[in-house]
């Protein structure tokens, strides 16, 4: 069986090629095509030339089409639909930071038809695409992310000096509350690894440091040298954070996190990290500055986190996912 990986990851990249490697692998990558800069929704091209790479090439043979990210998907299953409808095709990382609106929204719709599963990262998201893009819920599984643990002794001397508390990531973030809580704590140091856009235009205290467009590797330095994480999310709906949190986990790091219905399958209060109410700067400063003065409480959170992360977010629970959907197959 041919696997034929469809992302908008570096065309290096090949899923569980490494695991399953007695199986044929051929990746198609957005990031593989070349445009000239003048092209009108480069990207969107981009993705649709990969998955046509992609679905021409998993018609030859027995093939499975994997996906990532709902983008990729949408091309790959628009494009299966009309050139192989029925080539087995499963969806992962199923997540939208927003949800499409309007023509977009019918389109996806419809070709979201076409694939046999998919896989989202948290309950809520599971119910939610069911019925935002009418595909069946039985269709949409729910696993947690998943990763090859980090080595958390391989990251050398901190990049930042001193004691300090981290926020990582874009996505779904408020940065406006955490920054707004933070300013009343000016004991503590904030550094922050976001992408410019979730920090524009906003008022940055004096004891807040921001990192934008740093290396993986650097964010993980910041991160392991932390004495803490907050995960602030935008409202209490938000299907965002898991990577983040996932990554804390196996650093073994405290958490404040805003209670989002998206984070409630990793995220325990007072037992695998602390939960703030959404867009309230004070309950988050207050929630910070007991973990911050709390070691004891530190610990627990830390170390039931890390054990949960080691249960239900090892490369194994990809693994036999993947191993179990492959004897599901029928040509």
């Amino acid at each position: 069986m041919k696997i034929i990986n469809l992302s908008d990851i570096s065309a290096d990249w090949c899923w569980l090629k490494d695991e399953f490697n007695q199986l044929s692998w051929q990746h198609f990558s957005s990031q593989s095509v070349n445009l000239a800069q003048f092209f009108p929704k480069k990207q969107s091209l981009k993705r649709a030339i990969a998955a046509w790479r992609a679905v021409n090439q998993a018609k030859h043979g027995q093939s499975l089409l994997v996906s990532h990210g709902p983008r990729p998907a949408y091309y790959g299953a628009a494009l299966a639909k009309k050139i192989s409808p029925h080539l087995p095709h499963l969806v992962y990382s199923f997540n939208f930071t927003d949800l499409p609106s309007s023509t977009q929204r019918k389109l996806m719709a419809n070709a979201f038809k076409q694939p046999q599963r998919f896989v989202t990262y948290s309950s809520v998201e599971r119910a939610l695409y069911a019925d935002y893009f009418d595909i069946p819920i039985e269709k949409i599984d729910m696993l947690h992310w998943a990763v090859h643990a980090p080595d958390i002794n391989s990251f050398g001397p901190p990049i930042e000096a001193g004691a300090y508390i981290c926020a990582l990531g874009s996505q779904g973030r408020d940065y406006k509350t955490l920054f707004a809580a933070i300013k009343t704590l000016k004991q503590i140091k904030l550094i922050v690894v976001a992408n410019e856009a979730s920090v524009k235009d906003l008022d940055i205290p004096p004891n807040v440091t921001v990192h934008t467009n740093i290396p993986l590797q650097n964010a993980h330095n910041i991160l392991a040298h932390s004495q803490l994480m907050v995960l602030p999310l935008r409202d209490s709906q938000v299907p965002c954070g898991h990577v983040t949190i996932v990554s804390s986990m196996f650093f073994k790091k405290a958490m404040v996190v805003t209670d989002s219905l998206g984070v409630h399958d990793y995220i325990k209060n007072e037992e695998t990290g602390l939960f703030c109410m959404p867009q309230n700067p004070d309950d988050l400063s207050q929630k910070i500055a007991s973990l911050w003065e709390d070691a004891q409480l530190k610990n627990n959170l830390s170390e039931s986190a890390y054990a949960f992360a080691q249960t239900h977010c090892t490369e194994k629970t990809a693994i036999n996912y993947f191993s179990h959907y492959l004897s599901t197959i029928q040509y």
